[in-house]
Order: structure tokens, then sequence, then C-alpha cells
């Protein structure tokens, strides 16, 4: 388990997802982000899944940090309700939220340093 962002636990209109149903695929352009708030969804490059995800950990940030394709695949494990977080809203708590900054700065580093250990 990563870091968890439990700032949008109480978020509304979340998206809800079936078990199976893609989120977002490799080389999409992303315009959100996104935070699990109930299920568990995986992250997969090529065909192996590279993470699963649970409850307040956040995906699909990287697409709006470096404005670059996705670099991998989200499929919802388990039915599943995730935040959605636009790209405006992101860079609205970026400027105002320091502490949504400095959790999407672990949530990356400690995804790093996993894949670090694996190589």
């Amino acid at each position: 388990m990563g870091v968890k962002m439990e700032m949008f636990a109480a978020e509304e209109n979340p998206r809800a997802c079936e078990p199976g149903e893609v989120i977002f695929r490799a080389y999409d352009m992303g315009a959100e982000m996104y935070v699990v708030l109930e299920g568990d969804v995986e992250l997969s490059i090529g065909d192996k899944v590279v993470e699963t995800l649970g409850p307040g950990e956040p995906f699909g940030e990287m697409a709006l940090i470096d404005q670059a394709p996705r670099t991998g695949t989200a499929v919802a494990k388990t039915a599943c309700k995730l935040a959605v977080i636009p790209e405006k809203r992101f860079l609205f708590l970026v400027q105002t939220t320091p502490y949504f900054a400095l959790q999407l700065m672990k949530v990356m580093a400690d995804r790093l340093r996993r894949m670090n250990e694996r190589l």
C-alpha cells in the first residue's frame, strides 16, 4: 500500500466502475487523474500488472504533470468508485494546497523506489 490521499474521501459524484472496466489505456492523452475511493484498480504496463491500488491511492497524475501520453493501463479489478480530478482542479490544488502537492510527490517517489528495487 502506498501514500493515501484522504482529502478526497467525501468526493461528490464519483465515477463508478465495474470489474474489468478500462479506466484509461496506455498512450491515451490524460485530462484527469483519479483517486480510488472504494475497490481496487490494477495498473499495468504491457501485459504485466505493476501495482494494485486501493482506497485513498491516486493514479494517472503523471499525464497532468508532463503532458505526455499515459504510460500504462488502469483497469478496475473490483467494482469501484473513483474521485476524478480534472486538469483545471489539479492545477488549482497544486497552487493552493501544498499538502496535495507534497502527497503527490510522495506517491511518485514511493513508486520510483519500488520500481528501482525490482531492477
